[in-house]
């Protein structure tokens, strides 16, 4: 938990020293940030990649509960937990409000140095575990993605040994249909069951991203859906084309046209613009 990044919010700046220095006394190794408006805030929240945001309630412009809902609903700033400082806004129905906003703490002035201590630490050890969760999460994702590409090159592999076998002229009628059948079978197996499981595991890493995307672009058709997934993750043309077993040639059209639904140009790089979603 060394170097984690704290932001101070608050239009008072002796409330921002306040705090600051609490937590300089106690958690030397924090990286402080601080800002007098909650626009600030975001900004900062989302270039300086913050851990912890402690907000006052009560600011004018953005305040600290729309603040907090601002960092929930972004992708990038989802992860940072919030806590919420005031000492007007003190009754239970004002927490349920706060909690309820997605804040992750609540703490009444004046500020305790214990309590403030005790509640930073315990936030920045959720977004520490969350945050590594995450990680695990992906990586599983890249595996079975990985997985998924090496199982359907090997039974496009196997359909193309099959074909030639096919192509001797030496076969009965009845291996003849056996082997036929095996090829519909393998390519049935490419193009749905894999498919499933590798979908499942996507929604548990980025359970918004089809929806957001489909929101945004209802146009889309389903299988131009799954090529939007896997542009996403980073998989190449060659990669795509044994996933969802089409020519690479397919694949390129495809892009080109989602591409052109989404409408932004060839300089911008569309996996990058497919994982703000």
């Amino acid at each position: 938990m060394n170097n984690q990044r704290v932001l101070i919010v608050d239009d008072d700046i002796a409330n921002i020293q306040t705090i600051a220095g609490l937590l300089e006394q106690t958690h030397p190794e924090y990286r402080l940030f601080q800002a007098t408006r909650g626009a600030i805030a975001l900004d900062i929240a989302r270039i300086q990649k913050i851990d912890l945001i402690i907000s006052d309630w009560d600011m004018p412009g953005m305040n600290g509960i729309e603040l907090a809902k601002a960092i929930k609903s972004g992708k990038e700033t989802q992860h940072i937990a919030v806590i919420i400082v005031t000492g007007v806004m003190l009754t239970p129905a004002d927490l349920e409000e706060a909690l309820s906003a997605g804040a992750f703490d609540y703490i009444r002035k004046p500020v305790d140095p214990v309590e403030l201590s005790a509640r930073t630490h315990s936030a920045l050890r959720f977004v520490s575990m969350h945050l590594e969760e995450i990680r695990n999460k992906n990586v599983e994702l890249d595996e079975k993605a990985l997985l998924l590409v090496k199982n359907n090159q090997f039974k496009i592999g196997l359909v193309k040994k099959l074909n030639l076998f096919l192509e001797t002229g030496e076969l009965n009628e009845n291996s003849v249909v056996t082997i036929k059948n095996m090829i519909t079978d393998i390519k049935d197996k490419i193009s749905q069951d894999n498919w499933q499981h590798f979908e499942v595991a996507f929604q548990n890493v980025h359970p918004g991203f089809c929806n957001n995307l489909l929101s945004g672009f209802p146009t889309l058709t389903p299988a131009e859906l799954k090529h939007s997934i896997l542009i996403m993750l980073g998989l190449n043309i060659k990669d795509m084309a044994a996933v969802l077993n089409q020519h690479p040639d397919s694949i390129k059209v495809t892009r080109s046209r989602i591409r052109k639904k989404i409408g932004i140009p060839n300089e911008t790089n569309l996996q990058t613009y497919l994982s703000g979603f």
